[in-house]
């Protein structure tokens, strides 16, 4: 995990020679004070050429990586969407494809056929790929929200995040034995009544309600990673992601609910869309497992420092057919775009 220094007396210094070239770093120097590390970083890295910036920073204010993430710096095997050529290395014959629209109960049957698991195995399951049904419409869901901010950067951080949504959901259909044309039946062909998302979903409206939907997943989904992330790195990259996408929401919680405008707006929304959430771990039996994640998901929720939460105590069923016309929405979005698509791009 990315950490803090303790190296109290190094600077790291970054200079800019013009104002068209970017600001590099260019070294490191030890310094007993800030002044003093800002004159002889100019002395030394400023000696030969003009500068434009100067910059030192003292390391510890530094948050830097460390050899155990690289495997979340990789951007090319963590989040291959993103990569040029990927919609090229996605086209294949889908005509020729098998129906392998299953529901969850019909592929983990056929997945273990002969090697029967413990019923908490099965249980995760249904649980992992409810979540994905969750990943998946939130993803969609941010991705309509990316053009409502006057704030780029903020446009940016929607749209980062619906994108690592839409990953997730499809590693986690990976990592249960889903190929591609699986994966893709499964959220593209799948009949509305077939899908079992979290109440939440219908809640996907309004800007304060997108924002409690998004903590609370993100929150069950981080949750859930945990259990695996030791034995998987794609749980653990699913986890550490999520984990950011919580901090996000959980400072825009905290914007919404102090800013007299939009206070009472955003505490009616915390509540009915907390009060919606106890089936975010409903996919499977309730046990003692189940309802240990349910405590932890409280837990989370509560360090939000929201009050108002309405999450029953224990978990509630899921129900199949839920999520309204916010999953039928983004259904019809979905189909629309690959039938009108060019046949070589979805064929």
């Amino acid at each position: 995990m990315p950490h803090v220094p303790a190296d109290t007396d190094v600077y790291e210094v970054f200079a800019q020679t013009g104002s068209g070239s970017p600001l590099n770093h260019v070294g490191s120097l030890v310094a007993p004070r800030q002044d003093a590390a800002w004159h002889l970083a100019k002395e030394t890295y400023g000696r030969r050429d003009d500068l434009f910036r100067l910059w030192v920073v003292r390391r510890t204010d530094l948050i830097v990586s460390s050899a155990d993430d690289r495997g979340l710096l990789a951007a090319k095997t963590r989040m291959p969407h993103r990569q040029p050529g990927f919609p090229t290395t996605r086209r294949r014959d889908r005509s020729a494809a098998p129906d392998t629209a299953a529901t969850p109960q019909q592929h983990s049957e056929a997945q273990h056929d002969g090697h029967p698991r413990e019923a908490a195995d099965h249980a995760r399951t249904g649980l992992w790929l409810a979540l994905a049904d969750d990943l998946f419409v939130l993803g969609n869901r941010l991705g309509e929200r990316i053009v409502d901010y006057i704030d780029l950067e903020e446009s940016l951080a929607v749209g980062s995040i619906g994108q690592e949504a839409l990953a997730h959901a499809e590693t986690v259909l990976s990592l249960h034995g889903f190929d591609e044309a699986a994966a893709d039946a499964r959220f593209f062909e799948r009949p509305h009544e077939q899908w079992q998302v979290s109440r939440v979903i219908g809640r996907l409206g309004d800007w304060p309600s997108t924002v409690v939907c998004g903590l609370v997943i993100s929150a069950a989904v981080s949750i859930l990673a945990e259990e695996r992330a030791a034995d998987e790195p794609a749980f653990a990259a699913i986890r550490d992601e999520q984990r950011v996408h919580l901090d996000h929401w959980r400072r825009w919680a905290r914007a919404l609910a102090a800013w007299p405008e939009t206070c009472e707006e955003f505490t009616q929304a915390y509540a009915d869309v907390t009060h919606c959430a106890g089936d975010l771990f409903g996919a499977g039996p309730h046990d003692a497992r189940t309802g240990a994640l349910h405590e932890r998901l409280a837990a989370l929720i509560a360090d939000s420092g929201v009050p108002g939460s309405r999450l029953p105590h224990l978990p509630v069923p899921r129900a199949a057919g839920t999520g309204g016309s916010v999953l039928a929405d983004c259904l019809a979005r979905g189909r629309l775009v690959r039938e009108h698509y060019a046949p070589e791009v979805f064929l």
